[in-house]
């Protein structure tokens, strides 16, 4: 699926001077894999230690960090960035936002489509993380990969990659969405290769449509527009 989306990417510019898919995406991509496949065979020893070491103060910060996941303010928030931004007043903040949302969409088809595929039962439910019952529609065993992970990883690294040049600035929002899948192991939701995944794939999809954006952008931009309704317009470059 990845590789058929990459090649509709791929053709959708003329501009073939700068490169959808490099080395740095083919090294996360088989970091994720490796990583998912490490953190499978201790799923469920890092469930038994999560759960062993929750207290308070790790029921607070857990119940903060799945708000990143749950998309109910962020993507409204990213929505709202883009739009106003979009008037000049802020570009790098309305192409981050651009370039998130679409990253969000990309990353959640991908997801979705692994956790009514494979069926993984969820730790809250089964002390085995070797549980799969293929492809269906069984809204309880939706473990694999994360849903709340891949919104925060399919949406903040827009932003981190957009401002790389403040450092700070980037790393803490890749420190938010690393505590949303963090927060999704100690709530019992999710095992660790389950968020693992999810946020290899946020990663590699906005890099890659980060990059698409770029080729597109040197003929055509999107922008909202209002013409008595909201609407979005293309713009011709020359």
């Amino acid at each position: 699926m990845i590789a058929l989306l990459l090649m509709v990417l791929s053709g959708a510019s003329s501009d073939s001077s700068r490169s959808i898919w490099t080395v740095t995406e083919t090294g996360i991509a088989a970091g994720t894999i490796a990583a998912t496949g490490l953190l499978f065979t201790v799923d469920r020893d890092v469930k038994d230690w999560s759960q062993s070491h929750k207290n308070g103060a790790s029921e607070v910060w857990s119940a903060g960090a799945k708000l990143v996941g749950d998309g109910y303010w962020t993507i409204p928030l990213a929505g709202g960035l883009w739009w106003a931004g979009a008037s000049g007043r802020a570009p790098r903040v309305a192409r981050a936002s651009r370039n998130g949302l679409e990253a969000l969409a990309l990353t959640q088809m991908i997801v979705q489509t692994g956790k009514f595929g494979v069926q993984r039962h969820r730790p809250r439910y089964s002390s085995s993380p070797y549980l799969f019952d293929g492809p269906g529609i069984n809204l309880d065993n939706v473990s694999f990969p994360s849903g709340h992970s891949a919104n925060a990883w399919g949406l903040l690294p827009a932003y981190a990659l957009e401002y790389s040049d403040h450092p700070w600035l980037a790393g803490g929002l890749y420190a938010v969405a690393l505590s949303t899948s963090l927060s999704r192991v100690h709530d019992n939701w999710h095992w660790s290769s389950d968020v693992a995944l999810s946020a290899g794939l946020g990663l590699v999809c906005n890099r890659v449509v980060r990059s698409w954006n770029q080729r597109r952008d040197s003929s055509w931009t999107m922008v909202p527009s209002w013409n008595g309704a909201p609407g979005l317009m293309m713009v011709r470059n020359f």
